[in-house]
């Protein structure tokens, strides 16, 4: 009992975005184990992945509609999840410094449900996808959602690779490109989600500057699940008339900024660097 107080309390000291990738790393375990004991008890028709993936048989949609979200949380081998999770933590960790908690779930948690929605809509539409029998699972979509939110909020924002830095807006191109041009030649429901989610990443970004906001039913749902409170935006996105009244000038000081954070992490951020972002993030 001690040591599930100890596990209890760990868990609720966590940030938003650790909380989404443990739970990504418990969920991606879970299968496994399970099918350990189906093994040692000889079961062998039976898939826990099958009750949470998604299909393009709307039937199968009808039987298990919680697959248009839960989908995302499974992943089909190691790499598949340290890929998602790799980038969801370089880019998540920027937009919840920056917007926090309640808008990084809504946008990951939108990010699946629209990567789910291309999917299926993809399938049911064109003929190439006529009698294929298809499912999916992973992350990408809320992944590449969180990514793109980024790139169209601060595309000048810089990730070093090797010895070098580039800007996001270059890797998101490359990325969206990647997927459009991988569409052919196999896992094109993947690759359709992952549109369906940068698609979302960006919408929410547009929406977002107008003064609207998108998916309080996630919060709501969440602090249902998990008893506890999220630390709501300090930020008050005004209505459509209000925009972002940021200067060339400014703009170029956000952005060193956020280079800062890219090589140094949040922390190394001086308080007035820290109090220009939260003004930056307001209209």
């Amino acid at each position: 009992m001690e040591l599930i107080d100890k596990i209890r309390f760990s868990f609720k000291n966590l940030d938003i975005l650790q909380r989404i990738i443990l739970i990504m790393i418990i969920f991606f375990v879970i299968p496994y184990i399970v099918n350990t004991f189906l093994f040692l008890f000889n079961v062998n028709d039976f898939s826990v992945i099958n009750l949470f993936d998604i299909s393009p048989n709307l039937m199968d949609l009808i039987s298990k509609p919680w697959s248009l979200i839960s989908y995302g949380f499974f992943h089909s081998d190691l790499w598949h999840l340290i890929g998602n999770m790799l980038i969801l933590y370089l880019s998540g960790s920027v937009v919840l410094n920056l917007f926090g908690s309640e808008r990084l779930i809504k946008i990951f948690i939108l990010g699946i449900l629209f990567g789910s929605l291309a999917y299926l809509i993809s399938y049911n539409l064109f003929p190439a996808f006529n009698n294929i029998k298809s499912s999916m699972i992973g992350s990408s979509a809320g992944v590449m959602a969180v990514f793109i939110f980024l790139a169209s909020y601060s595309p000048n924002y810089s990730f070093r690779i090797l010895t070098f830095n580039i800007k996001i807006i270059y890797i998101a191109s490359f990325l969206i490109l990647l997927d459009i041009i991988q569409i052919p030649g196999g896992n094109s429901g993947g690759h359709i989600a992952h549109l369906g989610g940068a698609f979302l990443g960006y919408f929410y970004h547009k929406k977002m500057i107008q003064g609207e906001d998108y998916g309080n039913w996630i919060i709501d749902f969440y602090k249902f699940i998990f008893k506890r409170k999220v630390k709501s935006d300090k930020r008050n996105y005004a209505k459509k008339t209000t925009v972002y009244r940021k200067d060339a000038v400014a703009q170029k000081k956000i952005d060193l900024i956020l280079d800062k954070i890219s090589k140094s992490g949040y922390d190394s951020l001086t308080k007035t660097e820290k109090e220009t972002l939260f003004k930056a993030g307001k209209s």
